[in-house]
């Protein structure tokens, strides 16, 4: 079975999977007004695993783990920094069953979903608290770690902002 960097090499057609929130959305879950889908794993697991079975079943080679808003900056503002850990290891545990559940044997790799939006500094104005460049890129650092941790194939870096929180001399975080 070839890998992903594999089929890259080749040009060959990845498909990714489709909106998981809005999907999660879709199937019911009330989205969180602070958070957005990032504790929806957490209320309802099997909801999300079936977004991403789901996904697979109809062909995904990749599929996106819940973790758009599960950045340290968005759940602290909401009373939940202390489950950054779990939450976004949670996520990444249900995104691997649902692979075990429904690849039937085919190549399907897991990308953690990483984020700049919305901008981590009008999430800290908004709740009254300032948040630096250097503390927003220890977040996104810190998430990625998780992700890497959890087991993720690969980072998506989804709905970059600006410039300045993709790159920082040329890397990223």
């Amino acid at each position: 079975m070839s890998t992903l960097g594999d089929r890259l090499k080749n040009n060959e057609i990845i498909l990714l999977d489709g909106g998981v929130s809005t999907e999660i959305q879709q199937r019911g879950v009330t989205l969180d007004d602070d958070v957005w889908s990032g504790i929806a794993h957490r209320i309802h697991p099997e909801i999300v695993r079936q977004v991403h079975e789901d996904y697979i079943r109809a062909g995904a080679d990749v599929i996106i783990t819940n973790t758009f808003a599960t950045a340290r900056h968005v759940l602290e503002p909401a009373g939940m920094g202390d489950q950054v850990r779990e939450l976004n290891l949670r996520a990444v545990r249900l995104a691997q069953q649902a692979r075990e559940s429904s690849a039937d044997g085919r190549l399907v790799s897991i990308a953690g979903s990483i984020t700049t939006f919305p901008h981590p500094t009008s999430i800290a104005l908004e709740k009254g608290n300032t948040l630096t460049h250097k503390q927003a890129r220890a977040n996104y650092r810190e998430q990625a770690e998780l992700l890497a941790e959890g087991g993720v194939d690969l980072l998506a870096m989804e709905m970059q902002v600006g410039q300045e929180e993709q790159v920082d001399r040329g890397r990223v975080f």
